[in-house]
């Protein structure tokens, strides 16, 4: 074999070798892209359903107040005893009747809920 087809074969190996490295390196690139976007798009629709349950799950939320001012007033003018934080039983049952929707009846032994009862809380226990 001559010298000048020996360089011209090593010339065409070397050419195909860098070929096939360059072609390995735009395969390994596109990989990486479209591994990318699929991320991408798989955030996107996680993301739009948990702002969805979340936007339902806060529809749903009900604010309820109770005023019992009036009541709670008078004796705070009346009784001074509640300076150091301690309720009547009327005052700890209306309390009470606010926290849990329970209205108590005057026997006390009939308890019914009320429509606008908010939902948690418990009765505050007597000291």
């Amino acid at each position: 074999m001559s010298p000048i087809a020996l360089a011209i074969a090593l010339l065409v190996a070397a050419g195909a070798l860098g070929g096939a490295y360059w072609q390995g390196r735009q395969d390994g690139r596109d990989q990486c892209q479209a591994q990318d976007a699929r991320d991408e798009k798989v955030a996107r629709i996680a993301g739009a359903a948990a702002a969805a349950i979340s936007a339902e799950a806060i529809s749903r939320i009900k604010v309820q107040r109770t005023t019992i001012n009036s009541e709670v007033q008078r004796e705070v003018v009346s009784v001074p005893q509640y300076i150091d934080c301690t309720h009547t039983p009327a005052t700890l049952n209306r309390l009470n009747e606010a926290l849990t929707g329970l209205v108590s009846t005057p026997s006390g032994s009939d308890s019914t809920r009320s429509s606008d009862a908010p939902l948690g809380g418990g009765p505050i226990p007597p000291r």
